[in-house]
């Protein structure tokens, strides 16, 4: 069955399905989401819950035999299971998991973005004829203020709509930061507290912080001095490392992608297609300068590493990789990282 997020919650009050699949592309959309699952399962007196981090070396195994298994400490258990990259491989796994479920166990899935035609496989309409299907789709420009405005209420605020625009305008799109950006606003101005536009600027003004924007710039322009710098404030003040996570693989990609591009148009028309603004051409002219197709899947893959630390798997620490990250941006790759150590 497929509902839209705002009906998760009701359906997860009336009755628990044996299985849930929450899928797309917006972080802090899905994480929600899960959590609405997760809390509800709480509520049903399911304590034990079993976590797993598919990637591409899982063994599949250990959940399938485990579903199948009784437990010691509860009647029922959560699996709560996350993909981070669809393959053939986690396919027949859930293809085979979907024939031994039962009203004992929930499992969650957290997968990304699923196009029209994988919905339309087979083990995929298995699954969801068994439980719930639920797609977050990415919140568009002109709807974002709209949904700032109702994130705010939510947390006591009531943001003009030019209030609005100006947290929008700092996030631009991704939907941590703006979230990020409006508990920093209730934490200044307090519950019940009208928001402008002036008072948003002005807590910028008064702000001595960094902001992830700021490292953005400086990573752009090889400012590796600068760069690191601002990646030790953030850091310091205690900003979300999938955060600045985000942002290391924002910038990668949208090299990537003017790599592309530039095979068959100008450097300008690459930016306009990217729908880069004008006055930040200069600072992607500066990357380009000191990148290629060899060192920006390295550094994609380096970040991929750093992913799976930060979600409790092996890997280099989020600070030593951001680190190394800044120096591999600014044109300086380390002599060796984990990437170059054979397995």
């Amino acid at each position: 069955m497929k509902i839209r997020v705002d009906q998760l919650e009701q359906q997860v009050k009336k009755n628990l399905v044996p299985l849930y699949i929450i899928s797309g592309d917006e972080v802090l959309l899905c994480q929600e989401a899960a959590d609405t699952v997760r809390k509800a399962a709480q509520l049903h007196n399911i304590d034990e819950r079993l976590r797993f981090v598919a990637d591409s070396q899982f063994d599949w195994q250990d959940v399938i035999n485990e579903n199948q298994s009784l437990s010691l400490f509860s009647t029922r258990r959560l699996f709560d299971i996350q993909i981070d990259k669809m393959g053939e491989k986690h396919s027949k796994a859930l293809a085979q998991l979907g024939q031994s479920l039962s009203e004992d166990n929930i499992i969650l899935l957290t997968l990304p973005k699923i196009d029209a035609r994988t919905q339309k496989a087979k083990w995929f309409t298995q699954l969801e004829s068994q439980g719930v299907f639920v797609q977050i789709w990415p919140i568009d420009a002109n709807r974002l203020p709209a949904w700032v405005q109702q994130r705010a209420q939510a947390l006591g605020l009531s943001l003009t709509r030019d209030a609005a625009s100006i947290v929008c305008e700092r996030g631009e799109g991704n939907l941590l930061a703006l979230s990020q950006e409006l508990e920093k606003l209730a934490l200044l101005h307090g519950k019940d507290s009208q928001i402008d536009a002036e008072k948003v600027i002005e807590s910028v003004a008064d702000s001595s912080r960094y902001s992830i924007y700021d490292l953005s710039d400086r990573l752009l322009m090889g400012k590796t001095k600068d760069a690191m710098h601002c990646l030790n404030q953030l850091m310091g003040e205690g900003v979300e490392a999938s955060i600045v996570l985000w942002l290391f693989n924002r910038e990668i990609q949208t090299l990537s992608s003017l790599l592309r591009a530039m095979q068959s148009t100008s450097f300008r028309q690459a930016c306009q297609a990217e729908r880069i603004w004008d006055k930040r051409i200069p600072f992607y002219e500066s990357a380009m300068s000191r990148h290629n197709k060899v060192t920006l899947p390295y550094m994609q893959n380096y970040l991929a590493l750093i992913d799976k630390s930060i979600k409790g798997l092996e890997g280099p620490s989020s600070e030593t990789g951001f680190r190394n990250l800044v120096m591999m941006f600014c044109g300086y790759k380390p002599v060796v990282t984990e990437l170059d150590i054979p397995s």
